[in-house]
């Protein structure tokens, strides 16, 4: 048998929620670990990751490198 996983209480990740909100806080994602929670802003426009931002510079060679 596995031990028990122990993570933060439900009660102590509510009440934290519930201040960050009050803060006037968005919260887009929590992660709740044994060693703590962790809350996550939404994204923003500005912030595209390295991925995002060659996708979105390489959509204008959509064609051929040449034509005949």
């Amino acid at each position: 048998m596995t031990a028990k996983r122990r993570l933060v209480p439900l009660s102590e990740v509510k009440e934290a929620l519930e201040f960050l909100r009050q803060e006037g806080l968005e919260i887009a994602a929590v992660d709740i670990r044994s060693d703590g929670v962790t809350f996550w802003p939404p994204a923003t426009q500005g912030e595209l990751s390295a991925y995002d931002r060659w996708k979105a510079k390489d959509q204008g060679n959509a064609g051929p490198a040449h034509s005949r």
